[in-house]
């Protein structure tokens, strides 16, 4: 991946809440799962995969200002 698709992926998990933000990282970047992390916060596995789902409509929908790179999520 080259740097600019990197910025522009920090910079759309930027626009997250700050939940949503830590469940993309912990599975995308850390590779926990689901289960894990709905452990952790003590929530359904259910709602982290809505909480999953939000966030990466939300990464799109900032990754679609720069056409290039909107296949990246």
């Amino acid at each position: 991946m080259e740097q600019t698709q990197r910025i522009l992926i920090y910079n759309a998990l930027d626009t997250l809440e700050k939940r949503e933000r830590s469940v993309l990282k912990l599975i995308y970047f850390k590779g926990f799962t689901e289960e894990e992390i709905a452990e952790s916060y003590q929530i359904t596995q259910q709602r982290v995969n809505q909480i999953k789902k939000r966030a990466l409509e939300k990464c799109k929908i900032q990754l679609e200002e720069k056409p290039k790179y909107a296949s990246i999520v």
